[in-house]
């Protein structure tokens, strides 16, 4: 899959940076990258940016909680 572009880059403490891609077909997609450099998303569409934000905030603090 081609990302047609990245909406969206928020950083968090730590580290810890959430981007939004955004593709044609597809729709909205959310990537979080670790203090380590690993890039990890949940594989997912969402209609607006917001909705991919938002699972990429979760994934950030649920990683946070279990740290």
């Amino acid at each position: 899959m081609a990302i047609d572009s990245l909406t969206d880059l928020v950083g968090f403490p730590g580290g810890w940076l959430i981007g939004v891609s955004y593709a044609l077909e597809w729709g909205y997609q959310c990537w979080v990258i670790t203090p380590e450099h690993q890039v990890h998303t949940d594989g997912e569409f969402y209609e607006s940016n917001l909705g991919a934000l938002s699972a990429g905030r979760f994934l950030v603090e649920h990683s946070l909680e279990v740290d």
